[in-house]
């Protein structure tokens, strides 16, 4: 698809609060989702796994290569079973990764960063929390699968994150568990060049 079909797919998506199936870049699965915010390079939406909603993704538009409505019987299952009556909008500014970091700083949140080496093609991801931030390099203090934090952040390049999700049931049901975060404190996050971040 085109980048303007895929925009006004979007667009009207996030009007109407409708479901979308979406194919990514070099990925052959199928996903299903509400899209509910768009912005130039970024687009937010929640996820629906079967029958249920999933949390929040930021992700890249030129990541997406193909979304349509999704018009069948599974439309009726949402709304019977009260699923589509939980769809919530964040207050998230989608002008920048930046901006979305601070949503995340905000609000403590911890979240999964997607992220995609510019040289291999190989997709990484990071669980935990925002650390801080400079020109080039986002930094999450993350905790393994034994619910500790790491000692030190994982850093990763503005320009290779492809993604950041929040409220999952893995990632809110793992931090109920998990003892204090080193950095629980207010984040300053500086912004020199917001513009430089969008991609």
């Amino acid at each position: 698809m085109k980048k303007f079909e895929i925009t006004a797919v979007l667009e009207e998506a996030c009007k109407q609060t409708l479901l979308c199936r979406m194919f990514l870049k070099g990925d052959p699965n199928c996903y299903n989702c509400f899209p509910l915010k768009l912005g130039d390079e970024l687009f937010l939406y929640m996820d629906e796994q079967d029958f249920r909603l999933d949390g929040f993704v930021v992700r890249r538009l030129k990541d997406l290569v193909e979304i349509s409505s999704k018009q069948d019987i599974v439309n009726e299952i949402l709304e019977s079973e009260g699923v589509t009556s939980e769809i919530r909008r964040p207050d998230i500014d989608l002008s920048s990764w930046s901006s979305v970091l601070r949503y995340l700083s905000t609000n403590k949140c911890n979240a999964i960063f997607e992220s995609e080496n510019r040289n291999s093609g190989q997709i990484d991801f990071a669980i935990g929390r925002l650390e801080k931030t400079d020109d080039r390099y986002l930094y999450v203090r993350c905790f393994d699968a034994s619910g500790q934090w790491e000692e030190k952040p994982a850093k990763i390049a503005f320009s290779e994150l492809v993604s950041i999700s929040f409220g999952t049931r893995y990632v809110e049901v793992f931090s109920r568990y998990l003892p204090v975060c080193p950095i629980e404190r207010d984040i300053s996050l500086v912004d020199p060049n917001p513009s430089s971040r969008k991609e």
